[in-house]
């Protein structure tokens, strides 16, 4: 089973369960059905009935929604479980070659719940593939939907600004610590009630570094436009500004010339 994107840890570990899992029910169940061949399927389960479940032997087949496809299964996955429940779900689809092994539903229920064992780990198995998708659908949301706008709560290891990325709104840290990098390498650090961003947002450049959440984070995002009109009504905060920002140049020229002495 493949997931679009990168996958965060925890959706690692519960496919890889999956897997198992697969594994351990298909014990001494024998597949006597022939193997189907298959390519350029737009929804498999306009050509067989719901009764069907399928392993799959070769090739691969994706789950879609809208277009788009959610996650991808391969060898030795046990596909059209939600189907074959009859229950609403994406679709199942490939543009490539692939072999599927049908399997009747039926037979297979009977094959799992004529030991406890095996029901232990038919429910495991379901409870998994649930988990999968709460956990695959709250990464996407994380970085797809996150205001851009307002007040953001961040975990350490996450990005606020990216380098190179084009500057629409400047920041504020209103609880918490954050690292700066340039190049991958770590050139200072941010605390709370620290004004950061608001460079590039002057110049109209891209963003010069990556900043990452430390700890748990707090930070107030403000649209450039907004600041732009802060500092207009507010010459205070133009000047705590400034300050700011001069502080981190002179680290950050401290840092350069502790580097050069290195280097002589």
């Amino acid at each position: 089973m493949y997931l679009n994107g990168k996958p965060s840890e925890t959706v690692e570990q519960l496919v890889g369960r999956i897997g198992q899992l697969v594994r351990v029910l298909l014990e001494n169940f024998e597949l006597d059905a022939a193997p189907v061949s298959l390519e350029g399927v737009d929804d498999l389960y306009e050509l067989f009935d719901r009764d069907q479940i399928f392993l799959v032997q070769d090739g691969m087949i994706h789950m879609t929604k809208n277009g788009q496809n959610l996650l991808s299964f391969d060898e030795g996955d046990l596909i059209g479980i939600h189907h074959a429940f009859d229950m609403p779900t994406p679709i199942l689809r490939t543009d490539e070659y692939v072999e599927l092994i049908p399997i009747n539903r039926d037979r297979f229920l009977r094959h799992v719940y004529s030991d406890k064992r095996r029901q232990h780990y038919w429910s495991h198995l379901l409870v998994c593939l649930n988990a999968v998708m709460l956990n695959y659908l709250a990464d996407l949301y994380k970085d797809q939907v996150r205001p851009t706008a307002g007040f953001q709560n961040l975990q350490p290891g996450d990005v606020i600004i990216s380098q190179g990325d084009p500057a629409e709104h400047v920041y504020t840290i209103i609880s918490g610590e954050a690292d700066v990098f340039v190049d991958g390498v770590k050139v200072g650090d941010i605390g709370e009630e620290e004004v950061f961003g608001a460079m590039a947002v002057f110049t109209g450049e891209p963003r010069s570094a990556t900043v990452i959440a430390r700890t748990p984070c707090t930070i107030l995002a403000v649209p450039q436009k907004d600041f732009v009109l802060l500092i207009e009504a507010q010459p205070k905060a133009a000047v705590n500004l400034i300050e700011n920002l001069a502080r981190r140049i002179t680290i950050l020229n401290q840092q350069l010339i502790e580097k050069g002495g290195e280097h002589a």
